[in-house]
């Protein structure tokens, strides 16, 4: 039976520290493969939502990873999505950090993509804004295969996030446009040097 992750409201932590969080990988027959745990920062009163094993994955915090897919895609599962080429890397990321994601050919930058933090969307249901019931998931990539015609990209999501809230926030999260049309509003994949944990932590989720 797939996992429910969980929807993060914000809300304003009374004391911060650190926890770590178990993260239930799911295989394709649905039984659970591994547990991994995350260590990011948390108020010290908020529960793990799983629980812990040995396994860990460290984010790079410099830098995160921006997905937008269409309507058709459910944003809460672990299935994977195909980015198509011309919208991979090529669009709302800087000039500056596509030598060091880019050419996707290289796994040593693949596995650097993998361990950055992600936020996964589908499009604003308006332009530039959401409603109030849409959300967007938190979580990692698994694993990307480049094709001729796309990029398949399997996630792993830890928790949602209410969308409309980011969108209130572009310009801490770096990212294009104002609340008239930004890019939740389009399909694509980029990347931007933000830290993104710690810009939700200031935003009042409990990552």
């Amino acid at each position: 039976q797939a996992i429910v992750p969980p929807i993060l409201d914000t809300v304003i932590p009374n004391a911060q520290g650190n926890i770590a969080v178990g993260i239930k990988h799911l295989v394709a027959n649905n039984q659970i493969e591994q547990l991994t745990l995350l260590n990011v920062q948390s108020p010290k009163d908020m529960p793990p939502l799983l629980e812990p094993t040995n396994d860990r994955i460290e984010f790079d915090r410099h830098y995160y990873n921006v997905f937008v897919v269409g309507d058709d895609f459910d944003i809460k599962t672990d299935q994977p999505f195909r980015v198509r080429c011309d919208r991979a890397l090529k669009e709302y990321t800087d000039e500056s950090l596509k030598p060091i994601f880019l050419p996707l050919s290289d796994d040593s930058k693949i596995e650097h993509i993998k361990h950055l933090p992600c936020l996964f969307a589908n499009e604003n249901r308006h332009d530039g804004y959401t409603n109030e019931d849409q959300v967007m998931s938190f979580g990692y990539v698994r694993d990307i295969q480049p094709r001729r015609e796309g990029i398949k990209v399997y996630p792993h999501v830890i928790c949602l996030l209410r969308q409309q809230r980011l969108n209130e926030a572009l310009f801490d999260l770096d990212l294009w446009g104002d609340n008239k049309c930004n890019e939740f509003n389009r399909m694509h994949w980029s990347i931007k040097k933000v830290d993104l944990i710690g810009e939700l932590h200031e935003m009042g989720f409990q990552i």
